[in-house]
């Protein structure tokens, strides 16, 4: 659910899961908190399942219970539209890989890099851009946990490198903004849900986000494409979401703001995936 401006986190994650080896290229610990830019925002909800962990005890959630209940179910075989349902899908589906992790549940994980792979295709993306899926899986099937959740945000990377250099060629760049939002939605979907379920002052806290929300929302309103029923719900939610997380700082969000919150963010994912053509 959080922009990944996050070495702490990863210092955090290696602690809990096998070291991976040194990789050449930047992972999700490297993405910049920039927006209406080359460097746009990445949402990664890893961070608040952490942080989650760390309030109520890291064997307090079920978390492939969350994953089965929350995930996104769609064909991305049927799908067509390349401005808004494909880059949508593909941000809830790169949020659910990434709970899939959290999860370590290697068939939703594969499952997830499945659709990945299918939906990155239809924006353009080359199979040799996407042989890291087929890394995903591997280390996944050999519950090598550390590196799944590196290769998976570098094939996160990799889709988004072809959509930027793409950017004069149809204008990828909202691809990659729709993408983005959709993502972070999908992580509010789950952690709200979660804190609503486990309400107190400490894990509401985690919820609050408001200039992410602002950028997120700037950014989606950017992108030429505010018209479409897809981005005009999402625009409004992140809107309701903006003033929901808006409170002072270190402070927590209200249980009914909680409430709401889990809500919008779930109703939003389910309309725009059965919406989705």
């Amino acid at each position: 659910m959080a922009a990944i401006g996050m070495g702490a986190l990863l210092q955090t994650a290696a602690a809990q899961q096998p070291a991976p080896p040194p990789q050449p290229k930047k992972s999700f610990k490297d993405a910049k908190v920039v927006s209406n830019g080359e460097n746009m925002i990445r949402p990664n909800p890893y961070d608040k399942f952490i942080a989650l962990d760390a309030a109520l005890g890291a064997d307090a959630i079920k978390w492939k219970e969350v994953m089965n209940r929350t995930q996104v179910s769609v064909d991305p075989d049927a799908l067509k539209d390349t401005k808004v349902a494909i880059p949508a899908v593909l941000g809830f589906r790169i949020c659910d890989g990434i709970m899939a992790i959290k999860a370590r549940d290697s068939e939703k994980l594969n499952s997830c890099a499945n659709d990945i792979e299918k939906l990155g295709k239809k924006l353009g993306v080359t199979d040799g851009d996407l042989k890291r899926a087929k890394i995903v899986r591997s280390f996944a099937n050999r519950g090598e946990w550390g590196r799944v959740f590196l290769e998976l945000g570098y094939l996160q990377q990799d889709i988004e490198a072809v959509l930027q250099r793409q950017a004069g060629e149809g204008g990828k760049a909202p691809v990659r903004k729709i993408l983005y939002a959709a993502g972070w939605l999908q992580g509010a979907r789950y952690t709200s849900g979660l804190v609503r379920d486990n309400y107190n002052p400490k894990t509401a806290g985690i919820l609050r986000e408001p200039l992410l929300v602002k950028e997120l929302k700037s950014d989606l309103d950017s992108t030429g494409l505010e018209a479409d029923p897809i981005v005009k719900r999402m625009s409004e939610t992140l809107g309701e979401l903006q003033k929901l997380v808006n409170v002072e700082l270190r402070a927590p969000l209200p249980e009914e703001s909680v409430i709401k919150m889990a809500d919008l963010a779930a109703k939003t994912v389910i309309e725009s995936s059965k919406e989705a053509k």
